[in-house]
């Protein structure tokens, strides 16, 4: 979606462009790419730059200063723009190794974190399958932990990442983004394997789950495995 944006100018004594009007996301001519931050993307209105070349002409200005304008400009923009979603995700991702973080990952942190607390409390319960006889998985089939579906799906070793490794969390926070906005992962970045797909319980809380995930009239909002026959 096309912004538009006001700029006041102040670039020497006597040269004052009130409000020039820019604009992001209405045109990008292929001929000319570059990056956003080198003005690609951004339109500007005629009448401005025609004052901005009357001030080098008169000898006010000088070429390059019009230009190191411009780009501050743009810089200024950048932000309000929206113009780092509009970014090459691949980029984004050169972005973040080059400088050891990025935004991307700061967004995703406390959900990373979150996700590795959630798959190690779910391994705990898996390694006690008497104390958590019952599981349930994402499409909410209910099962015995030694069904043989669950089985397959469960990983024979459990190594997550740590909380604090930055490309674990790269790789979480790109990947992400990438199925977010394209339904496609981003290609370069390491596997996680740490996820623990079944969440196991104990009788008392699997008769718990069945109750919530019943409806007001008894249909049931899960399916009961017909191999395993769980009984809580």
């Amino acid at each position: 979606m096309p912004s538009s944006h006001k700029i006041t100018m102040r670039p020497a004594p006597g040269v004052e462009l009130l409000e020039v009007d820019f604009t992001f996301g209405s045109s990008f001519p292929q001929p000319r790419g570059r990056t956003f931050r080198e003005g690609y993307g951004f339109d500007i209105e005629l009448p401005a730059v025609l004052d901005l070349l009357t001030a080098v002409d008169d000898g006010v200005l000088d070429a390059r200063y019009v230009k190191n304008l411009l780009l501050r400009a743009v810089d200024h923009m950048y932000e309000p723009a929206g113009c780092f979603r509009h970014e090459d995700d691949e980029d984004k991702l050169a972005w973040c190794r080059r400088d050891g973080t990025c935004r991307i990952c700061d967004r995703h942190k406390d959900a990373f974190a979150a996700s590795l607390t959630l798959a190690a409390e779910r391994w705990r319960r898996w390694t006690l399958p008497e104390q958590y006889p019952y599981a349930t998985g994402n499409t909410k089939g209910l099962h015995e932990v030694g069904c043989s579906v669950v089985y397959r799906a469960m990983p024979e070793t459990f190594s997550p990442p740590s909380a604090e490794d930055a490309e674990a969390l790269r790789s979480y926070a790109h990947r992400k983004m990438g199925y977010r906005f394209y339904d496609r992962p981003l290609a370069d970045l390491v596997p996680l394997n740490y996820h623990v797909q079944f969440h196991a319980m104990t009788a008392e809380e699997t008769r718990a789950w069945m109750n919530d995930n019943t409806g007001p009239k008894g249909g049931r909002h899960y399916r009961r495995c017909e191999r395993c026959a769980p009984a809580p």
